[in-house]
């Protein structure tokens, strides 16, 4: 009996491991939004935001669904927390409409194409 418990454990180890390693680092944050942290953005279709912060990094924020308006918006506000970062709680403001994260990753930027619009 003792060899099946052994044995059970350590299929759901090597079974749950990878799942627990290929999640998102959950601390992503991009500080003091609230004070001009933020330097650019680029918009990914209704579904994401390419943005970077002061520190030249690029992250990508993926919202939990269509923003509409967001493809065409010439501006974006940036809803933060209390704190003035801006994170994977945060959301993105289009033409009135509060768009909501689903995550928040750090990523190389905008692909080449979208990176020329934005500039």
């Amino acid at each position: 009996m003792k060899l099946r418990a052994f044995t059970v454990i350590s299929t759901f180890i090597l079974v749950a491991a990878p799942l627990f390693a290929a999640q998102p680092d959950p601390d992503i944050r991009i500080p003091f939004a609230n004070y001009g942290g933020i330097m650019n953005w680029s918009a990914d279709g209704d579904s994401g935001l390419y943005i970077q912060g002061r520190n030249n990094r690029w992250y990508k924020a993926a919202l939990f669904g269509p923003c509409i308006d967001l493809p065409f918006a010439e501006h974006v506000g940036f809803v933060v927390e209390p704190s003035g970062e801006f994170d994977k709680f945060s959301a993105i403001l289009v033409r009135g409409h509060q768009c909501m994260l689903r995550s928040l990753t750090e990523c190389a930027g905008p692909p080449p194409k979208a990176r020329a619009k934005s500039q």
